[in-house]
């Protein structure tokens, strides 16, 4: 069998794990959902050669080639969250919340991401600044559409609706 090609692409102007995602990294931690200080939107990191290693380390689907769908043009941005992420084929995504309506629609016209979805993965989308709410998308054990929980209700196995 021949070698593989890996298509690595790069972020040109997207910066979008520098805001929706919460950043440990530093001394003072970043939140989810806000610009990191050292980013210059549209541009890039400020600290880019000295950045912290958990900065280096990041990647998302869109760098790595599993789906087309650039962050700062759906507005959200997908990563596997840990290496249990591919044990239990669940997606970490961070969505800005008023682009969290059209989710579904631009997984649906990604045939990276449907061929993900066929391959019974879920997304996990975290999409408010205080990072307690979570909506599911996993049409395979749900209907085709988001599900509404709190982490917390997530955490302790209950479902907003009382199901266990």
């Amino acid at each position: 069998m021949g070698k593989q090609t890996v298509n690595i692409r790069n972020c040109s102007d997207c910066n979008m794990c520098c805001k929706l995602p919460e950043i440990n990294y530093f001394e003072k931690n970043k939140k989810s959902h806000k610009w990191c200080e050292n980013c210059e939107i549209g541009v890039g990191c400020k600290i880019y050669e000295k950045r912290p290693k958990g900065c280096r380390d990041f990647t998302c689907a869109y760098i790595e080639n599993f789906t087309d769908l650039k962050p700062n043009k759906v507005g959200f941005i997908i990563f596997p969250q840990n290496e249990m992420s591919y044990v239990h084929k669940v997606l970490t995504v961070y969505c800005e919340e008023f682009k969290l309506q059209n989710f579904i629609k631009n997984i649906k016209k990604d045939w990276k991401m449907q061929k993900m979805v066929e391959n019974k993965w879920a997304f996990h989308i975290r999409y408010n600044k205080d990072d307690d709410k979570l909506a599911i998308y996993d049409p395979n054990a749900f209907d085709d559409e988001l599900i509404f929980v709190s982490r917390k209700e997530v955490q302790n196995g209950k479902r907003q609706n009382g199901v266990d």
